[in-house]
């Protein structure tokens, strides 16, 4: 055995220094490392002391494997494709309710890694042997192995000592290996103390390895502790601490946070730390079809399969990756396409790049798997290139840098697929792309991050070889940290035993095991923490590793720092004086409902009326709006004027006209607003309060003179002409009696003036003489309310008023008009609204501020 060594003992007592000066020692040496990220990590610790070695002698087993072996690993998306048609042609019967889910390939391919076919036992033993066996032979043919199968198949030593650190523990197929190794060269082992090392121990000293213990704790940080109310809070705690070290001369690389797992606390801790401007590395790898360049590429062939659905080309061409989203012609697409929805197939609405047709015709096309890889390779072109320039910011690069990983994992997917699928002749298009996307799901991307001066943050196995002067230690709350483990359902307890697998009691030993670990990887402090409450407001239970710890809680929110300090000024209106010529030009003549627009809020005026912002266009489904149900019922009120004895049939036509002009899908919510809306129209059509029997005209365009600088258009509902030349101006409204009662009062304050500048209309316009206002709501029950002089028939509607009181509502109208011009000319523009309940129904309240203004004015002057 030459001179093999197995270093054991507790954590930080110091194997891995041992470990690293017996690498150094041997000049042919090979250390391998459980992870790539740990392989990297130590390389980088040997360049910072100084010694540079080459990255081929730090490795990972897997990667060593590779070389010592002919046998090629299998790829998982390969090991899910064979165990797919092993359960297909075996149709086991105890394994076929979960025949067909993702999660139980995951499962089974895991197992297969993990155990030979010769230690299966249990209630499943059987069918899973023959499903193990039917895989294995598939690999087999494709020149593949199980991991197991793999690590004694040794056929070469690569190098004459191998170092292996980082280890809790080694399966027996790996304890083969090391002792295969041993018998042709030097082999130095590290095994932390916990029970679950405690069998290969044994088997590597039964074997002959000498021991050398380490029993001295070398290092013995501080230890503090500290709990939170939420996730939210612990992790901006966090954050203002690592800035309290930074200040103190701390470099960001010297601190480290360790995770149980990457969720929930990953993406809140990248969240935090980010609006801290604390640079961090998160040592975690992504599903490769979650990278937005991958999913765009496989967009397209997701589209091109189902026959071009034209709002998924919408969503795919509005993703930034694809060089046409979030740019202002890429906006202008969106609401152009938009309005057209739905539709499908070719050919593909204008706008869209061409290329996307010119692959139609591949679904069509049979062709051998590896030919169909080189096809979808060429997708990449479909990607705008990067416009590299001066001064680019790291961001920049990093994103570059991450868009470039993902397409060559991609590439390498779309081989891996083909060597699945060797075997299976001249395919279409389906049958490929099934596999790849299986293949895109399964393979992880990891994206290089060469930044030094970062705060690492990774999960408690990969920070096992990691020594940080400050580490946080977060979310020990129990089920979280611990963790609480059951019994595999494929192989239980007692079969792992009898196989010399972990059971479930093992890895709960393990939970105190990684606990101490963590705790031991600072040098000067650890930190640890956790949230007193969830997800959910419900109290959380500390872990029970926090026995005896005092864990003061943090009460007080901490917000990021501004990077300067700037006085909140008060909203002012446009002060250049050819600003205001010019708005004073646009808005020469305003309508009725843009004046109480500007009345509600002078920004919600500016931005539909001024810079005449539009709405982004709604999906089908969305577009029978309350809006667009309002409009059906004023075209089919307005034809039922022309047309009365059609009755109900006007609305049907109306209705039926007006779904295929907006481009309304038919759908069961389509049909129940339809029969909605003619209830109401049936109900106005039974209504008998207003029988004057006057004449009525309908839809009546107006424009008339309110003074020398603004004129006043618009459009009446319904105009009913008396004997005596009478004007009863009649408006629809698509609401229920009390928003139409709510008018009435809007009037009286002031805030309204659609009912008295319509009147003005009727006698400027017309030349009638004003009788009375009325509004008529539709929705729910008939409603009528307004304004009228004594007339005969209107006794029991609105209001009636005399004729000066009319005309002072009038003229009160015409003064708010007047005024409400001459403040549009001068310039404001401010998010001042008037009844701040209207700001949830505003299509500008994103781009106003208006509460966040509010507060910073507030606490300005707090």
């Amino acid at each position: 055995m030459k001179q093999s060594l197995l270093i054991s003992g507790p954590p930080a007592t110091g194997k891995t220094r041992a470990a690293l000066e017996r690498f150094l020692t041997f000049p042919d040496s090979t250390l391998l490392t459980p992870t790539t990220t740990m392989a990297e990590h130590v390389r980088n610790e040997l360049a910072r002391t100084g010694v540079a070695v080459r990255p081929s002698r730090v490795l990972t087993l897997a990667q060593f494997v590779d070389r010592a072996t002919e046998l090629a690993p299998a790829p998982e998306a390969v090991l899910h494709l064979l165990i797919e048609q092993a359960l297909e042609r075996l149709r086991p019967s105890r394994l076929n309710a979960v025949a067909q889910f993702r999660g139980f390939f995951h499962a089974l391919a895991s197992l297969m890694e993990e155990s030979p076919v010769d230690a299966l036992s249990g209630a499943f033993a059987g069918d899973l042997a023959r499903v193990f066996r039917e895989v294995e032979a598939g690999l087999a043919v494709r020149g593949m192995a199980l991991r197991n199968p793999r690590l004694r198949s040794l056929r070469r030593t690569p190098a004459e000592h191998v170092v292996l650190d980082g280890f809790f523990s080694f399966s027996p197929a790996e304890l083969d290996l090391i002792e295969a190794l041993a018998a042709q060269s030097t082999v130095t082992v590290t095994l932390p103390d916990w029970p679950g090392a405690s069998p290969p121990r044994r088997r590597l000293l039964a074997a002959g390895f000498p021991e050398q213990r380490f029993t001295r704790i070398r290092r013995a940080p501080r230890r503090s502790a500290f709990s939170a109310s939420t996730l939210e809070r612990e992790t901006e705690e966090i954050a203002r601490r690592i800035l309290e070290q930074a200040e103190r001369g701390r470099r960001f690389r010297d601190i480290g946070i360790v995770l149980r797992t990457r969720d929930p606390y990953g993406p809140a801790l990248e969240t935090a730390l980010a609006r801290f401007g604390i640079p961090a590395r998160f040592y975690f790898a992504d599903p490769l079809d979650a990278h937005p360049a991958v999913q765009y590429l496989s967009g397209i062939v997701r589209l091109m399969l189902e026959g071009w659905d034209h709002a998924a080309v919408l969503s795919l061409l509005r993703m930034p990756v694809s060089g046409i989203g979030a740019t202002p012609a890429g906006d202008a697409l969106d609401f152009a396409l938009r309005e057209k929805l739905p539709g499908t197939g070719l050919p593909l609405p204008a706008g869209v790049p061409e290329s996307f047709a010119a692959l139609d015709a591949w679904r069509r096309e049979r062709l051998e798997p590896p030919e169909w890889a080189a096809r979808l390779k060429t997708l990449r072109t479909l990607l705008p290139q990067p416009v590299i320039e001066d001064r680019v910011s790291r961001e920049q690069v990093q994103i570059w840098r991450a868009k470039t990983a993902a397409l060559e994992a991609f590439d390498s997917s779309l081989d891996s697929t083909a060597v699945a699928l060797a075997g299976a002749g001249r395919i279409g298009m389906a049958e490929f792309w099934r596999q790849a996307a299986i293949a895109l799901a399964l393979e992880p991307l990891r994206v290089p991050d060469r930044r030094r001066d970062v705060v690492h943050v990774l999960d408690v196995f990969e920070a096992r070889q990691w020594e940080l002067p400050i580490v946080f230690v977060c979310g020990l709350v129990e089920r979280h940290f611990p963790q609480y483990h059951r019994q595999d359902p494929l192989l239980d307890d007692a079969a792992r035993r009898r196989a010399g697998l972990r059971t479930s009691a093992d890895r709960q030993l393990e939970e105190r095991f990684l606990f101490e670990m963590a705790t031991t990887r600072a040098t000067d402090e650890t930190i640890l923490s956790y949230a007193r409450f969830n997800e959910k407001g419900e109290e959380a239970l500390p872990s029970f590793f926090l026995e005896g710890t005092e864990a003061p809680r943090c009460e007080v929110r901490i917000r990021p720092r501004p990077l300067r300090s700037a006085a909140v000024p008060a909203p002012a209106a446009i002060q250049d004086l050819v600003l205001r010529e010019r708005l004073a030009q646009v808005h020469t003549t305003l309508a009725p409902t843009s004046i109480e627009s500007f009345l509600q809020c002078p920004f919600q005026f500016f931005a539909a009326k001024t810079l005449r912002l539009r709405r982004r266009p709604p999906e089908p489904r969305d577009r029978l709006d309350l809006l667009a149900q309002g409009s059906i019922l004023h075209l089919a009120l307005a034809e039922l004027a022309r047309f009365p004895l059609l009755g109900a049939a006007v609305f049907d036509n109306v209705f039926v006209e007006e779904i295929r002009r907006r481009h309304i899908p038919a759908t069961y919510r389509t049909e129940a607003v339809r029969l909605e809306l003619l209830r109401h129209f049936q109900g106005f059509l039974a209504d008998r309060r207003i029988t004057l029997g006057w004449p009525s005209r309908v839809e009546e365009q107006f424009q008339f003179a309110l003074n020398p600088l603004v004129r006043i258009a618009g459009r009446i509902d319904r105009l009913d002409v008396g004997p005596k030349n009478q004007a009863l101006v009649i408006d629809y409204k698509y609401s229920a009696g009390n928003k139409i009662r709510e008018r009435i009062e809007e009037n009286a304050a002031g805030n309204l003036v659609q009912g008295g500048l319509y009147l003005l209309a009727a006698e400027r316009q017309f030349g009638l003489e004003p009788a009375g206002m009325l509004y008529c709501g539709l929705r729910k029950e008939v409603a009528w309310d307004g304004w009228h002089l004594p007339v005969a028939g209107l006794e029991h509607v609105g209001e009636s008023m005399t004729r000066s009181a009319l005309r002072e509502m009038m003229d009160a109208a015409a003064r708010t008009a007047t005024e409400a011009f001459a403040a549009i000319a001068s310039g404001r523009i401010a998010a001042e609204p008037k009844d701040r309940d209207k700001c949830k129904w505003c299509d500008f309240r994103d781009i106003c501020r208006v509460e966040a203004a509010a507060i910073v004015r507030r606490a300005g002057s707090a």
